[in-house]
């Protein structure tokens, strides 16, 4: 089951790290399609670990008591280091875009974190991670 975890992770890492490569006019174009199939392979990489969640009664009567687990923040190991990225990331948007000739490093890298960040924020403080942890996959 863990393996589509890793698969979604990596599939969403290739797809913000095309932010990072926009600075490449000549590969515009690919970048942009590889970004959408990467966004969207992390989503249906997703779709096994959900179904398997949604069938387990025991797992439904348990979520019914908690409050939805995307809008948690530092709840785990990995969601503190994407939250804490998140924040890193949003303080590098705001220098790049107020700094005149900032290098382009520096903005798409902050983007490429930015974005990446905010979809680990929703893997790892998300109900399919909390199921693949709390209920026994490690």
């Amino acid at each position: 089951m863990k393996k589509w975890l890793y698969l979604s992770v990596l599939s969403f890492f290739l797809s913000s790290m095309t932010i990072w490569l926009m600075s490449h006019k000549s590969l515009q174009i690919a970048l942009g399609i590889m970004f959408w199939l990467g966004l969207i392979a992390g989503f249906l990489f997703l779709i096994p670990i959900s179904k398997a969640r949604k069938s387990d009664q025991m797992y439904a009567m348990y979520i019914e008591k908690n409050a939805p687990k995307f809008f948690r923040l530092f709840s785990n190991t990995p969601a503190i280091v994407a939250d804490v990225m998140f924040m890193v990331s949003l303080v590098g948007i705001v220098v790049a875009l107020n700094i005149n000739d900032s290098p382009p490093w520096l903005e798409f890298g902050s983007a490429f974190g930015c974005v990446f960040s905010l979809e680990m924020h929703g893997i790892f403080n998300g109900r399919n991670y909390a199921y693949l942890n709390d209920w026994g996959y490690h």
